[in-house]
């Protein structure tokens, strides 16, 4: 049993020691990965789907074991399970419907983001205003794309902005991490 509770500094040294052990491999593969989308934004959007779709179907047969091992007697307690795979299925036989499907999910994020963006705009009346309403502009006109494009431009616009944001997600990891070893110091 602890007497007294660790101190912040005991605390960060501990994270800074797990937080390091992989953070630059796994910000270079993220990076590496990012821009092999960018150059293969087709398969990097298969890739995407796949994962997803492997999701959904792992997350489906558990959920039906689960219902098998309590004895699930209702139609309702096994349509969750079946709605799971059955979608993980679709997703792997057809990889085009699986990526437009992405794609209107990205639809559905850029218009409630560029929501949110412009109403925040109203909130920081000085400050940063002009910034929210940029993004919530730009959010509008990426939505845009992806609907004028929509289902053929699915195929490349999914692997392109993953690829972007997983380059993005690399870029801050090493940031962090390096503002973190330079703050331990």
């Amino acid at each position: 049993m602890m007497d007294k509770l660790p101190s912040i500094a005991t605390i960060v040294d501990a994270e800074l020691k797990s937080f390091g052990k992989y953070s630059i491999f796994i910000a270079i593969l993220l990076i590496i990965i990012g821009i092999g989308g960018l150059v293969a934004p087709i398969i990097l959007s298969a890739l995407t789907a796949g994962f997803i779709a492997g999701i959904l179907v792992i997350a489906g047969f558990v959920w039906l074991v689960h219902s098998y091992k309590l004895n699930q007697h209702h139609l309702a307690d096994w349509l969750k399970p079946l709605l799971l795979l059955t979608v993980g299925v679709i997703m792997i036989a057809l990889p085009a419907a699986g990526i437009a499907s992405i794609a209107l999910l990205f639809i559905l994020y850029f218009v409630l983001d560029a929501y949110r963006n412009f109403t925040q705009s109203q909130v920081y009346s000085t400050h940063g205003r002009g910034w929210f309403i940029f993004s919530g502009i730009i959010d509008v006109l990426i939505a845009i794309l992806f609907i004028v494009t929509w289902p053929a431009g699915s195929l490349i616009l999914v692997g392109i902005f993953v690829g972007v944001n997983l380059i993005f997600d690399g870029i801050i990891l090493l940031m962090v991490r390096n503002s973190m070893l330079g703050s331990s110091k």
